[in-house]
Parts: C-alpha cells; sequence; structure tokens
C-alpha cells in the first residue's frame, strides 16, 4: 500500500521528523540533527534578579535546556544582564531567551544579553484597537512598510550579536490587520509569522525559529499544520525549526491532557524541534511531562 501523506506530513503511518535547519541558541542546537530541545519558563518578576538565578538553577537540576524569562520592559530587559551574570558565576551556561510583548525597546535591549529573544507578530509592532478596517491593498502594504521600519533593527542587531529568534504567533494576540484580512484562524495566525519571517530573510537573517501557540489544543494543531504546510510549499529553504507548546495548558491532569493532545499530535506527525509544556505549577512540573512526550514519542517510532 502506497504511503497516505498529508500536506503537513508526508507519510501518516511512518514516523519520520520533519528534517530542519540548525538553529544555534548559545551553546544549543535546535532542529538539524539535535534532538527535541526541552525549555520551560521561570515564573518570578524579572527585577528580582536572585529569585530568577534560582529557579532557573532549580530548571537546569531537573533537565531543563532552555530557559525564557519575561521582559515586558526596558528596565526588566537591562537586568537580564546582571541574571546572566549571576548564572554564569554560578558556572550555569544555559541559553536565556528573552520573552518581548509590545515593546521593541526592550527587544532591542535584552539582544545583548541573551542568546535568543522571543517577539510575538501580533504586537511587537501593533497596538490592538479591536478596530473594523477594510485595507486596501495598498494600505496592507504600507502596513507591512510599517513593521519593516519597526522589526528590522532588532533583526541587524541579533544578526550582528548572533542571537537567535522566536517568531511566535498567539491566537489570542493577533493585530488588527490580521484579524480584518484573515479572521481569527490559524490561517491568520500562520500569515501573521510569515510577515515577519520574510523581512527576516530580506536581510539574510536565519537564525530563527516559529511557533503557532494557543490555548485549544485543537486550535494550535490545525495552525502548525498549516505552518509547516506552507514551509514546505514555499521551498526546501524555509525548513525553520518549530517550537511547540499549548498556551496556559493548566494545572494538574487537565494540563497534561491538553498538553499530550496538542504537542504529542504534533510529535507524531515528525513536526517539532523544541518544546515547552506550560503549567500552572512550579516550573519545575513542566519538565518531566515534556520528557515523557519525547520519550513516548521514540518508543512508539
Amino acid at each position: 500500500m502506497p504511503a497516505a501523506t498529508t500536506p503537513h506530513c508526508p507519510d501518516l503511518y511512518n514516523y519520520h521528523r520533519r528534517p530542519t535547519r540548525e538553529v544555534r541558541v548559545g551553546s544549543v542546537g535546535i532542529g538539524g540533527h539535535h534532538p527535541v530541545r526541552v525549555q520551560s519558563m521561570i515564573t518570578c518578576d524579572t527585577m528580582d534578579t536572585q529569585a530568577c538565578i534560582q529557579q532557573t538553577l532549580d530548571l537546569v537540576d531537573v533537565g531543563c535546556e532552555i530557559v525564557r524569562i519575561t521582559a515586558p520592559t526596558v528596565k526588566d530587559a537591562a537586568n537580564l544582564q546582571a541574571i546572566a551574570a549571576g548564572l554564569r558565576h554560578h558556572g550555569c551556561t544555559i541559553p536565556l531567551v528573552a520573552d518581548i510583548h509590545f515593546k521593541p525597546e526592550a527587544a532591542m535591549e535584552a539582544a545583548q544579553w541573551v542568546e535568543k529573544v522571543r517577539v510575538n507578530p501580533g504586537n511587537y509592532a501593533d497596538s490592538k484597537k479591536f478596530k473594523i478596517v477594510e485595507y486596501s491593498d495598498d494600505q496592507y502594504a504600507a502596513e507591512l512598510d510599517r513593521i519593516r521600519e519597526r522589526f528590522s533593527p532588532l533583526v541587524r542587531l541579533c544578526q550582528t550579536r548572533g542571537v537567535a529568534m522566536r517568531i511566535g504567533t498567539n491566537h489570542g494576540s493577533l493585530s488588527d490587520r490580521i484579524m480584518n484580512r484573515y479572521g481569527d484562524t490559524p490561517l491568520g495566525m500562520v500569515e501573521s509569522a510569515l510577515e515577519f519571517a520574510r523581512i527576516a530573510r530580506d536581510h539574510g537573517y536565519h537564525e530563527f525559529v516559529f511557533s503557532m501557540k494557543a490555548s485549544n489544543p485543537k486550535v494550535m494543531i490545525a495552525a502548525y499544520r498549516l505552518l509547516v504546510a506552507r514551509l514546505y510549499e514555499l521551498g526546501p529553504d524555509w525548513n525553520y525549526p518549530i517550537h511547540l507548546g499549548v498556551t496556559e495548558a493548566g494545572d494538574g491532569e487537565d494540563g497534561r491532557i491538553k498538553s499530550a493532545i496538542g504537542i504529542g499530535s504534533l510529535l507524531s506527525d515528525g513536526i517539532g524541534d523544541t518544546i515547552r509544556v506550560s503549567l500552572t505549577e512550579d516550573s519545575v512540573h513542566e519538565i518531566p511531562v515534556a520528557r515523557t512526550l519525547i520519550s513516548s514519542l521514540l518508543t512508539a517510532s
């Protein structure tokens, strides 16, 4: 019987991990020949340097490979320098990721101190006003030019400093522009990310990964599958790694089940090069769940 195929998965009956290029995040490689990486996010105030250091060390102790830290303001982003220095003082070289929303200035500051910056295309250069606007093609192109002007400085800085990036769309924060053209849909999520990716590629910058996160596993699965189908369609040099996650999956059994449905389904498709299980519990509890999902896949294959 010939193998059944879909646009996102070349073979539904046999496991094959989607081939990607390698993206370096400090000393950790994502994609390429590397195993699926496990990451998490600390939950304390970014200005509490010692708490950030301790929570990061706790995550390292349980097997976390990449740690994300929120940096909502320039002040928070600047304190990443102290956090990174404190970790290095403890002999910890785990890569740090700055989580940016709304403020390009915070991203520019953070990119000086961390190994990776996560930007959300829905709010990096846009403030959501819930306006209903019918954009003409010329108006839409003008909006893309405005985004290019806002996003390009970060691309150039990351390129110069060897910093990676995650272009991470979130279902709950699509821009008014995307919402008005594509609606609150997986297609809108994908197109939002591709707009930013095209800007990065125009600068010759390729050290980025994609994510399509949603709190609803069905939406999340559909968005990731559509993204990968679009990347296949765009050509072999669009072979960027994928980060998987269900936004705020919850706690206890419910959070673990939602994560298993969303992340596990995509891993089984061969999609995913780094994952985070997002539980509303202490972050250290996320790592065993992520490890179990990955090991279950390896056992099944």
